[in-house]
């Protein structure tokens, strides 16, 4: 797994004139998608994007602001149920593994259609996979354990690991799983990537609705698809609306021009939706987990000792209560309590010392943070500074756009001395955590921390077959990065979903932030 980025969003800070023009100038340069609708009817909702998603291409897509559109479209083998982490059939409407876990032989559901019109079988799957495996982006770790793959039928997919994994499934049931596309995109429009060009403002898949059109910086639509296999969606249309304003989204959704804001609601301001009348707030449990990532690669955080006075001075119950309110709780282990339970135990958050050790007097330390979090983020950050003051540190504040977050393991030498972020698990699996927090080349190890032992760890943790016994092994894990203090874990944020209160339907997986089944959404009774 490289360091692709799951959230690897494109800046959006200036004015809406802006990315209009924006919006022009990447048209004429690369054109875009602008499918006739496939149904006419007025059943519509619009809702808000703070930034753009990376790209509408499942196999490259490993972002959190976008899963709407890629979940929406494309479909996998299995899915965790509505508001559960129970994996169920999607595509395949069963499946048996082998008595020694290296086979597992999934039942296609038939009548599958793809957007483009064909009929989906088990060499479309085949192919997909295949297409994952080879791209080899963030999220293509999940098909690595395939030795081999069979279509001993056309409604039959026989697919041979190179050793007993226990994860794989919750690999094929996750956001970032592996998705089935159709042929239109893999082998009509292949060209010489691979389809990317293609699938960068199309989709091909078999979901309850069509990427109708992309317009990057602007707007993106999703038309329902009139041959889905499944329950039709009761929303023909849904606009989404690129809206990076905060202040806008809230007055738009007051107004009832938007849906719903998935994210970004300012807690201070949760307080006056009662007093809206029309909105309502759902909380919900997700594995998000403010993560604050220290540089172990140059001074003075290179140093365990000073790492450890950053630890001790910091005070995670005054960051909740100001920065998150009653949208997070502390975080008490290093994991999600999602992923696994009876965690080692976390060995600060006990607030700033009375008589703090300066670890060098004036030193200056630069803090980055998501932009697409900046209301939160920026409070956590502001919070940060003062309670590394006493350790004579001088904080200097950056907002950062994703993708340069997820660069700075390219060269942590001079990347920021720590940074937040909010992440969250790839699956209901432990090592969908671990791995892409701590491995070497994991994905969200933002500053490029190496420990060899957790590296043999997690290895031997994969090849278990008894879960108590790979547990254990993931917790001895976890005791080791909390010692290192390489990565300090401050929250589990809850989701704040705030909608009108004429839609109802939500449904939300525990693991995910930001996302509803937008096929299930209904006008409420």
């Amino acid at each position: 797994m490289d360091a692709q980025s799951r959230a690897s969003h494109l800046p959006r800070r200036t004015t809406i004139a802006a990315f209009a023009l924006a919006a022009t100038l990447l048209l004429a340069a690369c054109g875009s998608t602008e499918k006739k609708a496939a149904s006419a009817t007025s059943r519509s909702l619009t809702i808000p994007f703070v930034q753009d998603m990376s790209v509408p291409d499942p196999d490259v897509f490993y972002d959190v602001e976008g899963d709407e559109v890629t979940q929406s479209t494309y479909e996998g083998l299995v899915r965790y149920a509505p508001n559960s982490t129970r994996i169920v059939g999607q595509l395949a409407k069963r499946w048996a593994a082998s008595p020694d876990g290296k086979t597992i032989t999934f039942h296609l559901r038939k009548g599958v259609v793809f957007h483009d019109g064909a009929t989906m079988t088990s060499a479309d799957v085949k192919r997909s996979f295949e297409r994952r495996a080879k791209l080899g982006q963030g999220s293509g770790y999940m098909v690595a354990g395939i030795a081999s793959m069979q279509t001993p039928d056309p409604q039959t997919f026989v697919v041979k690991l190179k050793g007993a994994t226990l994860p794989f499934m919750d690999y094929l049931a996750s956001l970032w799983g592996p998705r089935v596309i159709g042929p239109e995109a893999l082998v009509k429009h292949a060209g010489s990537d691979r389809s990317q060009t293609w699938l960068g403002t199309h989709d091909d898949g078999t979901g309850p609705y069509e990427l109708t059109s992309f317009m990057r910086g602007t707007r993106y639509e999703l038309t329902a698809f009139p041959k889905y296999w499944g329950a039709k969606p009761y929303y023909t249309k849904v606009a989404i609306e690129i809206t990076p304003d905060i202040n806008t989204q809230q007055l738009r959704l007051r107004g009832g021009d938007l849906a719903m804001m998935l994210h970004g609601y300012p807690e201070s301001s949760l307080g006056d939706v009662k007093a809206a009348g029309n909105l309502a707030v759902g909380l919900y449990e997700t594995g998000a987990t403010l993560v604050a990532y220290l540089n172990t690669n140059k001074a003075p955080l290179s140093s365990l000792a000073n790492r450890v006075a950053v630890a001790k001075a910091i005070d995670p119950q005054k960051i909740v209560a100001e920065a998150y309110g009653p949208t997070a709780t502390v975080a008490t282990g290093p994991y999600p309590p999602s992923v696994l339970t009876n965690q080692p135990k976390l060995d600060y958050g006990q607030g700033t010392p009375a008589t703090p050790k300066p670890i060098a007097k004036g030193a200056k330390i630069t803090l980055a943070y998501a932009a697409d979090e900046k209301g939160t983020l920026g409070r956590v950050a502001q919070l940060l500074q003062v309670q590394l003051a006493p350790l004579g540190l001088n904080v200097t504040i950056s907002e950062v756009p994703h993708p340069q977050i997820y660069d700075f393991a390219k060269h942590p030498a001079t990347a920021p001395d720590i940074v937040l972020l909010t992440n969250n698990p790839d699956a209901a699996h432990p090592d969908t955590w671990a791995s892409i927090n701590w491995g070497a080349t994991g994905g969200t190890n933002l500053l490029a921390a190496k420990d060899p032992t957790i590296d043999a760890l997690l290895a031997k943790a994969l090849k278990q077959t008894d879960k108590p016994a790979a547990d254990a092994i993931y917790r001895t894990i976890g005791a080791k990065v909390i010692a290192s203090h390489e990565q300090l874990f401050l929250a589990n944020v809850k989701d704040t979903i705030v909608y009108n209160k004429s839609i109802s339907g939500l449904q939300h997986t525990p693991l995910y932030p930001w996302m509803v089944d937008l096929a299930a959404l209904k006008p409420a009774s």
